[in-house]
């Protein structure tokens, strides 16, 4: 069986995040380190229990962070991941190889889009409070914003356009993130899943991690996330879009209840 996983703040926390919410880090481990510093933890049990987990399943990670980003993390840059897909599934490496299939798929279905990137992007870059365009992968931009300065009427009305064009247009926190509607998370997995004949059990904590989720036969998310906020007005769902179902949450947030998720999933993964 498959295990798909996001990496931020559903397996790993940025200590910037911990800080911010006051979280302790009594008992946690560095698992990323950046020049030298350590800036992102996990508990030790929840560390051993992904070590287990990814020795008895397929262990799929899934993350909108670009390849040279996600291979700072220990447990991905010592091989221990069959499949690492990067840039919300906009890339699969597998057994640290490129996926040409994939590749070829997804750059026919951007090609056919409407809309060029580029001209997304310029579109995005007139919405009052981007501040600038952060990264640009091949087919993926992503802009720091604001938010004290960022219009919802605004911002929500250009993402229905651009959602017209083949473009999703969605803000997470102090980023806003742009990238081809057609290509996600759960697109990634299903090919995954069509390559290995199995079925699949995933873990993620925001908007980002739903079509992952809704590829699998059973839903985990930490309490206290995105996702386990999706019914709230203030939630990072837009209106009229469809909300997760299904999940199984922690009781306990952050680096916790990733433990307490994982040491679940290893209690009751099938031999």
């Amino acid at each position: 069986m498959i295990l798909a996983a996001d990496l931020d703040d559903t397996l790993i926390f940025s200590a910037r995040r911990l800080a911010a919410a006051a979280a302790p880090l009594g008992g946690a481990v560095a698992v990323e380190y950046r020049e030298g510093v350590p800036v992102a933890y996990m508990t030790e049990p929840a560390l051993a229990s992904l070590r287990e987990l990814q020795g008895r399943a397929v262990f799929v990670l899934s993350t909108l962070r670009g390849e040279d980003q996600a291979r700072r993390v220990s447990f991905i840059r010592d091989g221990s991941c069959p499949y690492l897909c990067c840039q919300n599934g906009l890339a699969i490496y597998r057994r640290g190889a490129p996926d040409a299939v994939w590749a070829r798929r997804v750059a026919r279905t951007v090609a056919a889009l409407p809309l060029r990137l580029e001209e997304a992007v310029s579109a995005a870059l007139t919405l009052p409070g981007v501040l600038s365009l952060s990264r640009r992968y091949e087919y993926l931009a992503v802009f720091f914003i604001e938010p004290a300065e960022f219009p919802a009427e605004q911002y929500l009305s250009l993402r229905r356009r651009l959602a017209r064009q083949g473009w999703r247009l969605h803000r997470q926190k102090r980023k806003l993130y742009l990238l081809p509607l057609p290509i996600d998370k759960g697109q990634a997995l299903l090919h995954i899943r069509a390559l290995e004949g199995m079925e699949a059990a995933g873990f993620g904590d925001s908007y980002f991690d739903w079509p992952l989720l809704a590829a699998c036969r059973r839903r985990f998310a930490p309490a206290g996330s995105s996702l386990a906020a999706a019914e709230a007005e203030t939630g990072e769902f837009p209106p009229g879009e469809e909300k997760p179902t299904g999940i199984e949450f922690s009781q306990r947030p952050f680096m916790a209840g990733t433990e307490e998720i994982l040491g679940r999933l290893c209690a009751t993964w099938p031999d």
